[in-house]
């Protein structure tokens, strides 16, 4: 289901969505609603009535309602292990017993999300992302508060890894999230997340340290920063060393984490050959230009769309610059079109993951029904015409017989009707089949060529009493008493027939003998 993006961080919401189009994808609203400082404090709330004014506010402006939240990394917890091969909850509960031993938290206080990066025939490798119950069940609270539907909450790295890194591509690369008062970095390949953490510096760090060493204020000092940074046409030579001085930590850190990951991690990954710059103070003058020098490292801005839009297709209303911190709110929007369910560490307490399942079950029912009502109005729009075609040739046919009686009146006052049905019986009687009833020319010769003098016949009837056994019943007058033994005997003769059978009663009288012969046929 379509959904807004919300990255909350310490310091601002920052929401948008994605709309598919005939050309793509294409960014819709998007913007940020500033979080004063003390409400969200290093991840966790602080004053849950302050957010949700804000967010409530911002759901009436925008007329929201289903969201992806990413929660800040400093609350979320990402690891590997290795557990036998098992599949669906027994999976589940071999990790639940593991989970202690990698992470500060107790499991029964712990949701947890995990995916599958290999296996064999023995063991399966899965990683795993946890949150403290209570951590999310607050955030939870406050967004059904403001009057949110959160579909997923998500873990801020592996959302912007989404975005950063292109599909089907299985390069290593350290991606940099340098924000406004902290650095997420992490290590991802094929959008997957394999290592992330949290540095304490970020962009406001700097200017403070600007603002401190000129006696400026925080505007003046952010001002400076964003003129000059790094930038070789410096016309205030203090700023470069300050601005060395605090970026000079974050190479370190990077460096640091750079160095661990290549000596600890899995000898199936390959290591970092590149870093990808995003958040809202990674485009400060010189940095990428710093850390490539520093690092040894190819290291190049984000592009935000690389999974999203084809710029020669649309150009999103939106700048390359502003694009660098909305990184983690547009990997988060991707996760309603995210190709493999596994991409996304879904984290979102087990009550609200049953009513986001039955919604979506809801919706799909819905869909299905509206897919069938609009198929049968348009089939009932398209047979319609042809119902009242073939209603208009019937009227037009009663029109037609209506003239015809009216023209021929001695046929219209005869039974139709009767008048076919006999004509069909008929025609049934003369299509009957009477070889059954047809005598075999043979015997009727035979019969006619043995009658002698004085014979006459009345009646010759032919009866099949089995299909072997077929007779002929001769009714007729003999003139004399010696006349019948004559044509007995000459039918006694015939090799046509196999019995004659003439009763001894009939030899009683001398003249005008009728008689009844019997004749079996071969």
């Amino acid at each position: 289901m379509n959904s807004f993006a919300l990255d909350i961080s310490d310091s601002s919401i920052k929401y948008g969505e994605l709309l598919a189009t005939q050309d793509g994808l294409r960014l819709g609203r998007f913007g940020q609603e500033k979080i004063p400082a003390g409400i969200i404090v290093s991840g966790k709330i602080e004053d849950e009535k302050a957010l949700i004014a804000i967010l409530k506010n911002l759901k009436d402006r925008e007329q929201l309602r289903f969201v992806r939240v990413s929660l800040p990394d400093e609350q979320m917890y990402l690891f590997t292990l290795s557990v036998p091969h098992i599949e669906g909850n027994d999976l589940k509960e071999a990790i639940h017993l593991q989970i202690e031993e990698y992470i500060p938290l107790s499991a029964a206080d712990t949701i947890f999300d995990y995916s599958i990066l290999s296996k064999t025939s023995q063991s399966k490798t899965v990683e795993v992302v946890a949150i403290a119950t209570s951590t999310a069940e607050k955030y939870l609270s406050v967004l059904l508060s403001a009057g949110f539907s959160p579909l997923s909450f998500e873990l801020e790295a592996q959302a912007a890894a989404r975005a950063a890194i292109p599909a089907n591509e299985d390069r290593v690369a350290m991606i940099v999230d340098f924000g406004k008062s902290r650095t997420g970095l992490s290590i991802a390949s094929n959008k997957m997340v394999y290592f992330t953490t949290t540095l304490d510096i970020g962009g406001d760090t700097l200017t403070n340290m600007i603002a401190k060493n000129f006696s400026l204020s925080f505007k003046e000092a952010e001002d400076m920063k964003l003129m000059y940074a790094l930038g070789s046409d410096s016309d205030i030579n203090d700023i470069f060393p300050i601005m060395l001085n605090g970026l000079s930590v974050m190479r370190d850190e990077l460096n640091k984490h750079y160095t661990y990951w290549k000596t600890h991690n899995d000898a199936n990954i390959k290591e970092v050959d590149r870093i990808i710059l995003c958040g809202g103070d990674s485009n400060l003058r010189g940095l990428a230009e710093y850390l490539q020098a520093s690092m040894k490292m190819k290291v190049t801005h984000l592009d935000a769309w690389t999974n999203i839009s084809d710029m020669k297709n649309s150009v999103p209303d939106m700048s390359f610059q502003e694009s660098l911190g909305y990184v983690t709110m547009l990997g988060l929007a991707l996760g309603d079109y995210a190709d493999s369910p596994q991409s996304i560490f879904n984290v979102l307490p087990d009550k609200q993951k049953e009513y986001v399942s039955r919604l979506s079950l809801m919706r799909r029912s819905n869909v299905a029904l509206f897919v069938f009502a609009v198929t049968c109005l348009i089939a009932i729009v398209l047979l319609l015409p042809s119902y009242f075609f073939s209603i208009s040739k019937m009227d037009f046919a009663d029109q037609q017989l209506e003239a015809f009686d009216v023209a021929n009146p001695q046929i219209a006052s005869e039974n139709i009707d009767t008048t076919v049905n006999d004509a069909n019986a008929k025609l049934a009687l003369l299509s009957r089949d009477l070889s059954d009833y047809q005598v075999h020319t043979k015997a009727i010769e035979s019969l006619l060529s043995d009658r002698t003098t004085g014979i006459t016949f009345s009646q010759i009837i032919y009866a099949e009493k089995t299909p072997v056994l077929r007779t002929l019943e001769v009714h007729g007058t003999s003139a004399t008493r010696d006349g019948l033994y004559t044509f007995k005997s000459s039918l006694d003769s015939d090799p046509n027939f196999t019995k004659v059978d003439l009763p001894i009663s009939y030899f009683i009288g001398n003249t005008n003998i009728s008689f009844i012969i019997t004749i079996t046929m071969k």
